[in-house]
């Protein structure tokens, strides 16, 4: 009896081991934004001072074949101030860009918590430079309005 006494208190440290496992599993997506009354080009989104950048619709494709992904609201930023949040699909938002609105470049990100099938919570962010310039012919003529991206993924709200 003494034995199995001493076997279960040298066993008991070893019940409290665990492993190392990561149990963050992120999710694998991709943005499709589309937007009207601007373009993207290379990284940027143009926009004219005076008119609105309407981000008509954020959808989430999940990488991983066969698999759901959807985010629940998207928070907008402008030169770091919160401007916008979306919380009914398709996510999007009208950014008033005003005349006095200096020209040149500016900062548009886009904060959203992002749901997986199989996978951990977590924040999506996307940052675009915008350009703002004086007239619409400053704006490139081969530009789209619909693009896709891959977020930046983050465990916790970066927003925070």
């Amino acid at each position: 009896m003494k034995r199995l006494f001493y076997l279960f208190i040298c066993a008991l440290p070893l019940m409290f081991v665990t492993s190392c496992d990561d149990d963050n599993d992120l999710p694998d997506v991709d943005f499709i934004i589309d937007i009207t009354d601007g373009v993207y080009k290379d990284g940027n989104i143009y926009v004219v001072a005076g008119e609105n950048l309407n981000i008509k619709s954020i959808q989430v494709v999940n990488k991983e074949q066969g698999r759901n992904a959807l985010i629940s609201y998207a928070d907008y930023y402008w030169d770091y101030l919160r401007i916008a949040q979306s919380i009914v699909p398709p996510f999007g938002a009208e950014i008033y860009i005003s005349p006095e609105t200096p020209l040149g470049n500016h900062l548009l990100e886009i904060y959203a918590p992002v749901y997986a099938e199989d996978k951990t919570p977590a924040y999506a962010v996307l940052n675009y430079p915008v350009v703002v310039v004086e007239s619409a012919d400053e704006i490139p003529g081969d530009g789209v309005s619909s693009f896709t991206d891959a977020p930046a993924i983050k465990e916790s709200d970066p927003s925070k």
